[in-house]
């Protein structure tokens, strides 16, 4: 049997199309190198923040605050990040997050269960009112008292500042790079995408031209299913 090819046409290109490194201001790209430990999957975020560098100063100086002098511990900010970016279908913040995620302790099972209904998965009673506090904070919805008070019952106010700054800031980024069809590091647009939700890999064009030979190195590198091989034409 012939498989079908998954889609048709190729993806939809960024509308504000991320800066090479060669562009950016010389502090971010040195801000890139320094923070290595972060993982992969920035370089497109962070193309996109050079278009706007006094902007990107400022959010990157609060994700740093979030991420590495947060006092919500790991855990809790990988379950706050995944779950509002799977409410705003945030594919970027999800996939981008996933690493963090499962160096912060959460298994596989857990990285999923944060995109089904709190009751579906055996969560602890903090987690699950973390869950449910980001489900209402996406809906604009406000938190009802005994929610808080069950939620000040294991963060201090320091950490429930946190929580909803950090749920903010990941909303923010998920509508930010949405809107803009900000494209993951892990295809190239030209030579693929991989799906948010399944994994797929979609080959508008299943040979690329070699002048698409380095974007087809990035695309490839770093996919962890090994769905795309390289091979250098006699």
């Amino acid at each position: 049997m012939t498989p079908s090819p998954a889609h048709v046409q190729g993806p939809e290109p960024p509308r504000i199309p991320p800066l090479p490194p060669s562009e950016w201001p010389a502090p971010l790209r040195s801000l890139l190198a320094d923070s290595r430990k972060d993982g992969a999957g920035r370089v497109n975020l962070f193309g996109t923040l050079a278009h706007h560098p006094g902007l990107a100063h400022a959010w990157l100086s609060l994700a740093r605050v979030l991420t590495h002098e947060g006092t919500l511990g790991d855990r809790r900010r990988e379950l706050v990040v995944l779950r509002t970016a799977h409410r705003l279908g945030g594919t970027f913040v999800h996939e981008r997050h996933r690493t963090p995620a499962t160096e912060a302790g959460l298994t596989p099972e857990e990285i999923l269960a944060t995109a089904g209904a709190p009751d579906t998965h055996p969560w602890t009673p903090e987690e699950r009112a973390l869950l449910e506090t980001c489900d209402l904070l996406v809906s604009n919805s406000m938190v009802p008292d005994g929610l808080w008070h069950q939620l000040a019952r294991f963060l201090n106010p320091e950490q429930l500042i946190e929580l909803l700054v950090l749920a903010g800031q990941t909303a923010a980024m998920c509508t930010t790079l949405g809107v803009l069809r900000t494209p993951l590091d892990s295809a190239a647009p030209e030579v693929g995408e991989r799906s948010g939700t399944d994994g797929r890999v979609t080959l508008p064009v299943p040979e690329p031209d070699r002048k698409y030979a380095a974007d087809a190195r990035l695309a490839a590198d770093p996919c962890p299913s090994g769905a795309l091989t390289l091979m250098d034409a006699p």
